[in-house]
């Protein structure tokens, strides 16, 4: 999974409620991504698996950082900016 799908992903785990072990499962770029998001203290904890790739992974979001590992492969990057879409008034 390359670093845009990895930042991609963050992004939509992150937009889950922080509730204890709430369930995701969602679908990016073909990759069916399934698992949980939790909160201990200030670091959210995003565990799951990813079933095209039979990959398992653990990501732990703090201040703004991304520090985990995918597939066994360690992984850091700064949590991805949101964009938002503006439409045009036609």
């Amino acid at each position: 999974m390359t670093k845009l799908s990895l930042t991609a992903f963050v992004a939509t785990a992150l937009a889950a409620p922080a509730l204890a072990a709430t369930p995701i499962d969602f679908t990016w770029e073909g990759h069916r991504i399934v698992g949980t998001t939790d909160q201990v203290g200030n670091v959210q904890i995003i565990k799951g698996r990813d079933l095209a790739t039979d990959s398992d992974f653990e990501l732990h979001v703090k201040d703004g950082y991304v520090l985990g590992s995918f597939g066994g492969i360690p992984v850091a990057y700064p949590v991805p900016k949101r964009k938002l879409a503006v439409a045009k008034a036609g």
